[in-house]
């Protein structure tokens, strides 16, 4: 395909690992820590981690006991997740570079999959479906995690919703940013029921990104994913510095001198084979 975007082409994601560790990471691993808990993985269970990033899944089940394979398309991301199993001594995450649409896994292998804020950037997100549902055993589950309506995402506001009154004649997106391609819940549960899961539940789950101060965040964006990083890079030095006066203002005049936070509502959908 050759209109992919940032998001969606490796080469992007390979140059924000530690950034995004540092300051999205803590914040999706809220979600993944739910997940966890909704698959009830227990030890000496083999999981499959796509789309792994950095590993806060991968590392949050190794934790727990389970045999992990964490796979991304993005080499960047898996050096650095494997940077940081052998600085900790952990064993039992074997990360590995893999096309979530087309995975290197024998089917019926693993007694969970997970999806963590991952699936939602392919291409063919019916592929990617298909990959969990073949990858885990019969009665095992698959959990994938996506962002809900904008209208739900305080931080998504107050980034992007400043960033266009701050800079009105940036141009506008042409269609949905893929991180929203899955916020419709009935048509999340559909697209998983559409490729054999037997049965699909939904939790909408709400947590609070917090950071140290406005200033921090926003050093942070350009790590927030390639696209982000993109859209930041092309703007003109005054427009750049009059997004940081709108950003700071406005969070700072919503919440003073801090506890800062934004809050995101996330879908986590488990479906089972």
């Amino acid at each position: 395909m050759t209109d992919l975007g940032p998001d969606q082409r490796p080469e992007g994601w390979n140059l924000v690992p530690s950034a995004y560790d540092t300051m999205v990471a803590p914040f999706t691993g809220l979600f993944a820590h739910d997940a966890l808990r909704l698959a009830n993985v227990r030890p000496g269970q083999r999981v499959l981690d796509v789309g792994a990033g950095t590993g806060v899944l991968s590392l949050a089940a190794a934790t727990l006991g389970a045999e992990v394979l964490a796979t991304d398309f993005s080499p960047g991301m898996i050096d650095y997740l494997k940077t940081k199993t052998n600085a900790q001594g952990i064993r039992n995450v074997q990360a590995v570079v893999m096309d979530g649409q087309a995975l290197d896994v024998a089917g019926n292998t693993f007694d969970a999959a997970f999806s963590i804020f991952g699936l939602v950037f392919f291409p063919d997100r019916a592929a990617g479906f298909r990959e969990l549902y073949r990858a885990i055993r019969s009665k095992g589950l698959a959990v994938v995690t996506s962002w809900s309506s904008i209208e739900r995402l305080r931080f998504a506001q107050a980034i992007l919703g400043t960033l266009r009154e701050a800079v009105p004649d940036l141009p506008a997106p042409q269609k949905p940013p893929p991180w929203l391609s899955l916020a419709d819940r009935s048509a999340f549960m559909a697209e998983m029921r559409a490729v054999g899961f037997a049965h699909v539940n939904m939790f909408s789950v709400t947590h609070v990104w917090t950071f140290t101060g406005p200033e921090v965040l926003f050093e942070a964006l350009p790590g927030l994913s390639p696209a982000f990083s993109s859209i930041l890079g092309s703007l003109q030095p005054a427009q750049r510095e009059a997004f940081r006066t709108a950003f700071l203002r406005r969070i700072r005049g919503e919440q003073g001198n801090g506890p800062f936070g934004l809050e995101g509502e996330a879908h986590i959908a488990v479906g089972t084979k």
